[in-house]
């Protein structure tokens, strides 16, 4: 187990056991010096807990936190403990491995039955060895919640199974932490040492609820900080980029209407300081508050009965893409135009890859108009009626497919020439030669350059072969005198061809040189056409 792993398993552990249920306030309670094992190798010792207005006995009380009630003991006990405050100045979790959690200044108040009225939490302070070397270090800043109610808690007790119990809570205020972890790809004596650093200005959560169903919920991160370590070799590309850190903030804003049965997320936004923003919006009908509650089965299908009625993603370019075109540049020593010309002959590629479906022209040529203005690009989903469920998209095979189902649009702020594979080419002259181009094209980029164009050779016989590929997934093929038709399709960065009478695909990397272009079947054994313009052989 991580040392990461280790902390988030320790806090939850001793959180549970804290927030314990069931009370009619009676009597004041102190506790020395006991321990709570969270295995059979860990602990977490209090060296001092009071318990105000509780309802049980001191006997009891010493019995649950030591850890000696059985699970059927401490369940009975979590399900009737009450109390007016519990107060814990300090607890360290520990176990057989070097290092420690410290837990500073917990305060509870109003625990009744699985519900705690105000919760607060002084910090955290971790220091914990790493497998790879080095430490991890952790420092929480205050931590407030309200509203909390943990249902379940009981059978999670019983069971020791953490994930039955199901946590509630009205607000949550935490201002923030710092944590650091050795990069175990760069040594500590590095210029500049090898600690990545996370840092957390604050974070909210506000939620509202009916019984089980969220009616209200928002999150907010604030101030997230990435420092990665400037000998590390993400360190370096974020430096070749401009950036010293990044700096992000997400909000997420979600609302649910159990009478309608309909789910709303409002806003999941995601921003980085000088780099940009992606935002995505969607709505979900049918959605039974099964899916909030209850078990893991009446979760799933309560999902899979639900249906999609709409999606959008909204992607702001506040820099990156600028740089990213900027070290594409450079390292590929060609001016920036000509790397944005060739990341927009890739996306155009989509209606070519997906001949079945009509959203593919309008996605890419959104993303061409993205590429050429580097503003922003939104992308919208309506489902057509009746709109699909999630077990219909889940058993789709093919993106195409789950396409159909939608009216997609595709808006980028300004404008860019239509894609070339959308207008209708004007016939070129018979057996004209591709110009030659000194670049030398692989995978899409190469197919690319074929589409629309006939290849002119040998087959593995000797014998005369030309090819021509149309723009809608089909080939013509003129194999010495005989003529057959296919269709060709591109999987991954290789294009694939199945013709009549075959069963199986065969499948071929594409590099293109000039007017040359080359086949490199499974072995690396490659064949050499020359790119003749347009439909040259009349296929």
């Amino acid at each position: 187990m991580t040392a990461l792993c280790r902390f988030s398993l320790l806090a939850s552990l001793f959180v549970l056991p804290a927030l314990a249920p069931g009370l009619a306030r009676a009597a004041d309670i102190s506790l020395d010096n006991v321990a709570l094992p969270t295995g059979e190798k860990s602990k977490i010792a209090f060296k001092h807990i009071e318990i105000t207005d509780t309802n049980l006995t001191q006997e009891e009380a010493a019995k649950l936190f030591s850890g000696a009630a059985t699970n059927e003991e401490a369940a009975a006990l979590i399900g009737k403990f009450k109390a007016a405050r519990i107060t814990i100045p300090e607890a360290t979790a520990t176990s057989d491995k070097p290092g420690a959690v410290v837990f500073h200044d917990f305060k509870a108040e109003g625990v009744d039955q699985g519900a705690v009225a105000h919760l607060t939490l002084g910090g955290v302070d971790a220091d914990l060895p790493v497998e790879t070397g080095g430490n991890l270090t952790f420092k929480s800043q205050p931590l407030t919640v309200d509203g909390v109610q943990i249902l379940h808690l009981a059978d999670a007790i019983r069971t020791r199974e953490a994930k039955t119990a199901t946590p509630r809570v009205a607000h949550v205020s935490w201002s923030g932490f710092d944590l650091s972890i050795p990069d175990k790809d760069t040594p500590a004596t590095a210029d500049g040492g090898n600690l990545i650093r996370l840092h957390l200005n604050s974070a909210t959560v506000d939620q509202s609820f009916d019984g089980d169903a969220p009616l209200k919920s928002r999150f907010a991160v604030n101030g997230l900080s990435l420092f990665l370590p400037k000998s590390s070799q993400s360190g370096a590309m974020l430096t070749a980029l401009g950036y010293d850190k990044i700096d992000a903030s997400l909000k997420v804003d979600g609302s649910y209407d159990p009478a309608k049965q309909i789910f709303s997320l409002d806003d999941y936004l995601i921003e980085a300081a000088n780099i940009g923003s992606i935002e995505l919006r969607g709505q979900a009908s049918g959605l039974d508050r099964a899916a909030f509650g209850g078990d893991a089965k009446a979760k799933s299908a309560a999902m899979e009965a639900a249906a999609l009625q709409s999606l959008e993603l909204r992607i702001v370019n506040s820099g990156a893409l600028d740089k990213a075109v900027a070290i594409a540049a450079l390292s590929a020593s060609k001016t920036p135009d000509a790397v944005k010309k060739e990341w927009s002959a890739l996306v155009a590629q989509g209606p070519l890859m997906m001949p079945d479906a009509p959203a593919a022209a309008a996605i890419s040529q959104g993303l061409v108009n993205f590429i050429a203005n580097g503003k922003s690009l939104t992308l919208s989903l309506k489902a057509k009626a009746p709109a699909p469920k999630f077990a219909e998209l889940e058993g789709l095979e093919a993106p195409q497919q789950a396409l159909a189902r939608f009216d997609v649009t595709a808006v980028a702020e300004g404008t860019a020439p239509a894609l070339a594979i959308l207008a209708t080419p004007t016939p070129p002259a018979p057996d004209a030669q591709a110009p030659a181009d000194a670049g030398k094209l692989t995978g899409l980029a190469a197919w690319s350059a074929l589409v629309g164009n006939t290849i002119t050779g040998k087959d593995s016989e000797g014998s005369p072969l030309s090819e021509f590929y149309a723009a809608d997934g089909s080939v013509k093929q003129l194999d010495d005198d005989e003529v057959a038709t296919g269709k060709w399709a591109m999987r991954g960065d290789k294009a694939c061809f199945i013709f009549a009478g075959e069963k199986e695909e065969t499948c071929y990397a594409v590099e293109v040189a000039g007017n040359v272009a080359t086949f490199f079947d499974e072995d690396g054994d490659g064949k050499r056409y020359k790119i003749l313009k347009g439909n040259a052989k009349n296929l």
